[in-house]
């Protein structure tokens, strides 16, 4: 009875070394107690892959962040040129250019600009350098530029060639018909003013400024109640009335002078 403790003891007691000290425990052997000195080439490739996955996800991030500053410096620029601050226009467009480099939406802007500020050759340069390797579509709204420009110098044969090209390229560009429908008219060319300004209205629903020139297409081919039919339903006072006709006479005038009337 006496020898069961010792054997209880003998067991609990660590081994001993040959100089009365107490070995070093093995990790290897040891159970319970994990090799942390070193990770395993399997967790070595989740850690760089997760690594490159955040600096993937954070690259992305900027892109996106640089991708929307410069939409709202475009638009900014866009409404500037619609509000008639087109030497405004021009400077952000410098600005941006600076940070970003021009590209086919800001040099189109560019283009406009220039154009509302009379700077009307090198517009037309920006304009036509918009031309190339283009998609026929994207191309409808530099032809509208381009007629426009023409407009401006008082070139309409070269007008109505460029705003053509417009809706045939943008058939849903209603400014085009718009402006192309007053060429036609101020051309004395009838059938084609009317149909182009009809396509015009009747895509903008109504624009009361489509609708002042079929007004003014109604007196100079002497339709006068269609004339006199819009000019109410636009409640146009008797001093709006009598310049439309002033202008419908000065237009019937140039008819004279030059013999072109269709």
């Amino acid at each position: 009875m006496l020898a069961l403790p010792l054997i209880l003891l003998a067991c609990a007691t660590p081994q001993q070394a040959p100089n009365g000290q107490t070995p070093p425990a093995d990790p290897a052997t040891t159970p319970g107690v994990p090799n942390i000195s070193a990770t395993s080439p399997t967790q070595d490739a989740l850690i760089e892959a997760e690594r490159k996955e955040l600096d993937r996800e954070d690259e992305e991030t900027k892109k996106a962040r640089a991708e929307r500053e410069k939409n709202l410096h475009l638009k900014l620029v866009q409404t500037m040129i619609e509000q008639d601050n087109a030497y405004a226009a021009l400077a952000h467009l410098d600005a941006y250019d600076q940070k970003w480099g021009a590209d086919r939406q800001s040099k189109q802007l560019r283009a406009d600009s220039l154009r509302k500020t009379s700077q009307l050759d090198q517009a037309e340069l920006v304009y036509k350098s918009l031309l190339s390797g283009q998609g026929q579509q994207k191309n409808g709204p530099i032809w509208y530029g381009l007629g426009k420009v023409a407009i401006e110098r008082g070139d309409l044969k070269s007008a109505a060639v460029r705003l053509e090209k417009s809706v045939q390229a943008d058939p849903l560009n209603i400014n085009a018909y718009s402006d192309l429908g007053l060429v036609y008219l101020l051309e004395g060319q009838k059938e084609p003013a009317y149909n182009t300004l009809m396509k015009a209205n009747q895509l903008a629903s109504g624009d009361s400024k489509i609708m002042a020139n079929l007004a003014l297409w109604g007196l100079v081919f002497d339709d006068f109640n269609m004339a006199m039919d819009i000019a109410d339903r636009l409640q146009w006072s008797d001093n709006t009335r009598n310049q439309v006709m002033s202008q419908a006479n000065s237009i019937k005038r140039r008819f004279d002078a030059k013999g072109n009337t269709q």
